[in-house]
């Protein structure tokens, strides 16, 4: 693994944990665009970040009838 797709590890999973508190994930992946050629990744992780990522994925019995 170059030291490129290590990086893009990190962020990615740097992103993962702050999914769930908006204000974190913006200010962090603000400071990775800063980065040459890490926009494009900034920005896909942004518009991929789930809509409610505390519950994404989980699946509840609390409203099942």
């Amino acid at each position: 693994m170059s030291g490129n797709e290590r990086l893009k590890s990190l962020i990615i999973s740097a992103a993962q944990e702050l999914w769930d508190d908006r204000a974190a994930l913006g200010t962090f992946l603000d400071v990775v665009r800063r980065g040459d050629g890490w926009t494009q990744l900034a920005d896909e992780l942004e518009k991929n970040r789930p809509a409610n990522a505390t519950v994404y994925g989980v699946k509840s019995a609390e409203f099942q009838a």
